[in-house]
Order: structure tokens, then C-alpha cells, then sequence
């Protein structure tokens, strides 16, 4: 059995000869060098050598070890081209030794056939080996853009590797299947118990996440707080891809809310949601829409207002993330100006929300040097709800930010289910 995973991420990889490289996927022509004036970001670094952004103190929360991040990037760094890109190192566009890709999957690869030759005899080191497996292959898929061939290969081992991870787990992980317009809403449901019904929250991230990218906050803050965890992946993003992101970009998660009432195992009247990013936009405007339905919201350097209306900061977008909200748009990041127009409507400002009471009691989580959720903001955000409250982090380092917000957010939602 150990030795079929090697042949699995062979036959996966090698059946793709001539690809695109990541950062050509949604940008069409020649890149040049950008000098550009980036304001700072709480949950990465830009670096001009770099396409990707880099979220170090993210994948280090996570569980991924400093120095194999590191010793990875600098392989990357130092390998002999040709890449996409000169001036960005991540863009060799061959899968060899230099590749995004590759060097993560080898690393994915690794976990995956050491988990699964304990699997039988030591449970608990093979859900660890296979959750890191999934991280690997996650960090290799990353940022998970639609049509990149490579990334999507390594998509499906990490989620193979997250649902065996998953059957380890004293209740089992359950994968759920959600009707919605002919197609189907894919989750993951993590249960801390079935002796009654849990209490839910129902979690989405970034355009640049997955599902399994919230194991940790499932495992040190929800489950041990007696919470259960729906994850739902956003518009255009994993399993939720054969959809664009539009204005309505709740329209999955409002089709997850009536669902509800049909899962078994947690209680329909005890239900939040809690979003990072684009995902604290959904959350957000759930609270607004579905007040009924909801008991408290939690967003995290939510995407609200100002990123989408002013022009300026929307200007100063950096390629990758250009790329990303592009993608899964259905767009191409070519004409900034152009996907700006069409971004102005993912504003709850300028949907007539932000600046209204909503009755849910609302949680705004973010940090005031941000980029895409600044302090006006998270306080405008918390002043539109009734019961509602800010949380202005202003410190470093990121790690322990990290922590601190996701405390809060538990004990909010502690409090509130």
C-alpha cells in the first residue's frame, strides 16, 4: 500500500508534458518588472524577486516547520531557469527541480508515504504525516488558480490525503454534497462529537485558499470549545470552481444555510459563520441577508468596502492577487482598470449593507496597517450591526496575531452559539 502514492503523484504529473506556468494562467502577454508601491499586507510579504505572495507566518501557524519553508524557497530561488517571468524566482516553467509545483509535491509526497506506512499500526503519526501531506500539496497548488494544470494535480492529493487524515480523527471527517442549480456545493464537516447535536460555523477563507487550509483553527480552538466546522470553499476556488465569483458572492453559502436543517448532527438554530478575506465579505453579508438564520458572524480582514471603491489602493494590487481575483472572476488580469469596474460592485457599501443595522451580533476582526481591510472598515463593519464590536490588532510579529484574532473569534463565537 505505502508504495502506490509515489506511483499516484507519477502518473498524475507525468501525464501533463507542455503546461502553462502559474503566473501565465491569467495574465496574457509579456510582464514587465512592476515597480510598484504595495502597502502592507497582515497575512503576507510581497517580494519583488516573487510572483506568489509569501505567507510565511501563515504556513508556519499552520504547522509547516521554518526552516523547510525556507530551504524550499531557496531551492526554488537557485535553480537554473527557464522561467515564465526572469525577475520572479517561482516561475520555472518546467516541472524539475525549481518548480512551485514539484518542490512542494516531493515534499507532499514524503508525508504521504509515511503516513501510509503506519496507517495500520500508529493512527495518531499517520493523520499527522497525512494533514502535513495535505499542507504540501496545497502549498504546491497555491494560489489554486483555474486552468493551471499542475496546480490542480496537486489539488487532488491534498484532499486525498486530507480525507484519509480525516478518517483518523476520533469522529470521522464527513464530506458533504449540497444541491444547488443542478450542481453541487462540496464541503468538509468536522464533528466534535455525534453523541448530540454540535453547534456550527460554517468557515471560508481568502481566493487564495482551500478547505484544509483551517485544520489547525479547527483543531486548537473549535473542537476542544465543542463547536462543529463546515468548510466551504469560495466561488472559483477548489471544489467550489465551476462557479465565477459575482456580486452575489453568498449565493453558495445562503444555499449551505438551507441545508442545514438537514445535517443531522448539529443544531440549526445554533449556526455562525465566520470568513477571512473574500470569505469575510460572504460572512458579512450573511449577516445582512440572513438574519433569521444566523446567530453570530465573525469576519477576519474582511474584503468589505475600500479595497473594492478606492482606486488608488485598488491600483497597488500585486500581480499575484491580481491574477487570483481575476481568475476567478473569468476574467484576465490584463486591463486592471477594467476588472476595477467590474470589483466596485463587491462593496456591501455600495450594495446599500455596510451602514445599516443588522440584528446579528457581528464581530470585525483586522489590523490597521492593512491593505485590503483597513481600520475604517473594521470599524465601519462592527457599527453595522446591532451587538457588534471591533478588534484593531496593531502589532507584530504576524504569528502571534494569528493567534490572538482566532481566540477572539472563539470566544465570540462561544459566546454567541
Amino acid at each position: 500500500m505505502p508504495e502506490q502514492n509515489p506511483t499516484l503523484s507519477e502518473r498524475l504529473f507525468s501525464q501533463v508534458e507542455q503546461v502553462q506556468e502559474t503566473s501565465t494562467i491569467s495574465f496574457a502577454g509579456r510582464r514587465e518588472q512592476q515597480p510598484e508601491q504595495i502597502a502592507p499586507y497582515v497575512d503576507g510579504a510581497h517580494l519583488p524577486g516573487f510572483y506568489r505572495l509569501q505567507k510565511r507566518a501563515f504556513w508556519r501557524w499552520q504547522g509547516t516547520d521554518s526552516i523547510e519553508i525556507e530551504s524550499t524557497l531557496a531551492r526554488i530561488a537557485m535553480a537554473a531557469g527557464p522561467r515564465s517571468v526572469d525577475h520572479w524566482l517561482d516561475t520555472v516553467s518546467e516541472y524539475k527541480s525549481g518548480n512551485w509545483v514539484f518542490e512542494w509535491s516531493q515534499l507532499g509526497a514524503d508525508a504521504y508515504r509515511a503516513g501510509m506506512a503506519v496507517m495500520a499500526t500508529e493512527p495518531v503519526l499517520a493523520r499527522q504525516q497525512l494533514l502535513a501531506a495535505a499542507r504540501y500539496f496545497s502549498l504546491a497548488s497555491y494560489p489554486h488558480l483555474k486552468g493551471d494544470v499542475l496546480s490542480l494535480q496537486a489539488q487532488l492529493l491534498a484532499n486525498k490525503a486530507y480525507r484519509l487524515a480525516g478518517q483518523l480523527l476520533p469522529v470521522p471527517l464527513k464530506e458533504l454534497r449540497i444541491p444547488y442549480n443542478g450542481k453541487e456545493v462540496q464541503g468538509y464537516l468536522h464533528l466534535p462529537t455525534q453523541d448530540k447535536p454540535s453547534p456550527l460555523v460554517i468557515v471560508s477563507g481568502s481566493l487564495d485558499s482551500l478547505q484544509l487550509d483551517f485544520w489547525r483553527f479547527y483543531e486548537e480552538y473549535l473542537a476542544p470549545s465543542g463547536i462543529a466546522m463546515l468548510t466551504v470553499d469560495m466561488p472559483g476556488v477548489g471544489y467550489s470552481s465551476h462557479w465565477s465569483l459575482v456580486q452575489d458572492s453568498s449565493r453558495l453559502h445562503q444555499a449551505v444555510l438551507d441545508y442545514v436543517p438537514q445535517i443531522p448532527w448539529v443544531d440549526e438554530r445554533r449556526v455562525g459563520v465566520l470568513g477571512v478575506r473574500m470569505g469575510g465579505n460572504v460572512a458579512a453579508r450573511l449577516a445582512f441577508l440572513e438574519p433569521f438564520k444566523l446567530r453570530t458572524v465573525v469576519s477576519i480582514a474582511g474584503a468589505t468596502n475600500l479595497f473594492f471603491t478606492d482606486r488608488d489602493r485598488f491600483m497597488q494590487t500585486p500581480a499575484m492577487l491580481r491574477d487570483t481575483i481575476a481568475n476567478r472572476m473569468g476574467l484576465r488580469s490584463n486591463d486592471w482598470e477594467q476588472v476595477y469596474y467590474h470589483c466596485q460592485g463587491f462593496s456591501l457599501k455600495t450594495q446599500g449593507l455596510m451602514g445599516h443595522k443588522t440584528t446579528v451580533p457581528l464581530l470585525s476582526i483586522g489590523h490597521k496597517r492593512d491593505f485590503i481591510c483597513p481600520e475604517r472598515d473594521i470599524q465601519a463593519l462592527a457599527a453595522s450591526s446591532r451587538g457588534g464590536q471591533a478588534l484593531v490588532l496593531d502589532k507584530l510579529p504576524l504569528f502571534e496575531v494569528y493567534g490572538q484574532a482566532l481566540a477572539k473569534a472563539r470566544d465570540w463565537l462561544l459566546t454567541h452559539l
